[in-house]
């Protein structure tokens, strides 16, 4: 991941509850982070964050984030636009700390309680890196399939399609099977023929 998107809080030292830490996003920033999510860009977008004391040792981390998505169309290849903007809230544990309850195995299975709350985010060390909880939340809201509301396609996808047609010949499979079945009936044809004719000794090949 690239530098640009390092912002580690130490969750043994965290902000005041009342304090919402904005995240600084320079362009560089916006780039990489477009990257990581597979867009094209990110317009405005921006991020806040609160921290909370929980357990003993834990963190709840609140984000609150928006921006404007540019995507790529999957049928047209055109530019499509759209609005995120979301809140979420995740608890941190360190690692082998000993606030984290595991959940009960039984027969080699971990049992899930549908009801209870998510189970806490584990870290290694002390710290956890905002831009990774914003990406992680960002790819869970942008859309995967993007449409474009206009179905003209682009330019240079026609030319793409138009020049695969003109240059390469296309592979039919079930016009060729139409083909080798015509074939064959023919050739049946011609045996019933010589079998009405009572000639036997003609050999054919299907």
């Amino acid at each position: 991941m690239s530098s640009e998107l390092e912002f580690p809080i130490s969750i043994s030292k965290l902000p005041a509850p009342s304090e919402t830490l904005i995240l600084p996003i320079s362009q560089p920033a916006s780039v990489a982070v477009a990257q990581e999510c597979g867009v094209i860009a990110f317009k405005n977008l921006q991020a806040g964050f609160r921290f909370k004391r929980w357990r003993k040792h834990g963190a709840t981390v609140i984000c609150k984030f928006s921006a404007q998505v540019e995507q790529e169309c999957i049928a047209t290849l055109n530019p499509v636009f759209s609005r995120v903007e979301e809140s979420i809230e995740r608890q941190f544990l360190p690692e082998h700390s000993s606030d984290y309850n595991m959940p009960e195995i039984v027969d080699g299975e971990m049992i899930l309680d549908p009801e209870a709350a998510d189970l806490p985010d584990i870290i290694v060390g002390d710290s956890i890196n905002l831009w990774d909880i914003l990406i992680e939340e960002l790819i869970l809201v942008i859309n995967p399939f993007p449409r474009a509301d206009s179905t003209e396609p682009k330019s240079e996808f026609l030319e793409k399609v138009q020049s695969n047609k003109a240059g390469e010949p296309t592979h039919r499979p079930f016009s060729d099977l139409k083909t080798l079945i015509t074939e064959k009936k023919a050739i049946n044809d011609v045996k019933s023929v010589y079998t009405l004719l009572g000639i036997e000794s003609m050999k054919f090949q299907a």
